[in-house]
């Protein structure tokens, strides 16, 4: 019996080690459980705010580079161009040779043609727009050399006019690259595409793209070596169609 006893105690005291061992394995494998799932809640909330920290500094980086965007590089913002009334796609809006921040007078410049010949320009208007373009709104003419020799070294000066407020702007600019043969015709466009051919500066930072009221184009086309070509164009009431 005594046998029997020690042996019933024996094996209860195997059977609480066996418990005990297993208890502390199973606090030992939750701890650590528990411990891995709190590293990786760190984890994902840390790359969470990591992310959104980096998405945040990478919209306000995108916002104050936009607002720096220089396209002419005149040391002017294109976004300030449009508050100026200037022209963010040349450095000199009017063509007078003043960079637009120290010009004083950036859409404004004195008639700049220079020509003591008094023979007649050869040249034959066919069409003359300022809205209604195929494009953005725009101006645009077509040109036709009615003479017997090649026409070259155009240069052109025009006025726009606010037929409300009288307000007005002045612009020169050297037409390089246009030439016309006898005979040929060719239109123009001064939309600021000037990587391609019969393309220059246009202003619709100005009154052309800013004005309700009905404005006056006075225009003077010259090539060297004759009298310039006037001409005009109206434009109605509202402000020109611009491309997006």
């Amino acid at each position: 019996m005594k046998i029997s006893t020690v042996q019933n105690n024996k094996k209860l005291e195997e059977n609480k080690v066996m418990k005990n061992f297993k208890w502390r394995n199973a606090l030992k494998t939750g701890v650590v459980g528990m411990i891995l799932i709190s590293m990786l809640s760190i984890g994902v909330t840390g790359c969470a705010a990591k992310s959104s920290g980096s998405n945040t500094g990478t919209s306000s980086q995108q916002s104050t580079t936009a607002a720096k965007v220089d396209t002419d590089g005149d040391g002017i913002p294109d976004s300030d161009e449009k508050i100026l009334g200037t022209n963010p796609y040349t450095p000199d809006t009017d063509g007078d040779g003043s960079n637009d921040k120290v010009d004083t007078q950036p859409v404004f410049t004195k008639n700049l043609i220079v020509e003591t010949s008094t023979t007649p320009l050869p040249i034959k208007i066919n069409d003359l727009k300022v809205e209604d373009n195929a494009t953005a709104d725009h101006l645009e003419m077509t040109l036709v050399n009615t003479g017997q020799t090649i026409l070259n070294n155009f240069d052109i000066y025009y006025t726009i006019a606010d037929n409300v407020t009288n307000q007005e702007e002045a612009y020169y600019e050297l037409l390089n690259g246009l030439t016309l043969n006898p005979g040929e015709t060719k239109t123009i466009h001064f939309d600021n595409k000037i990587s391609e051919a019969g393309h220059f500066f246009g202003n619709i930072n100005g009154l052309y793209g800013t004005s309700q009221n009905g404005l006056t184009f006075n225009i003077q086309l010259h090539a060297n070596g004759y009298a310039p070509l006037n001409f005009n164009v109206d434009k109605a009431k509202g402000t020109a169609e611009v491309a997006d």
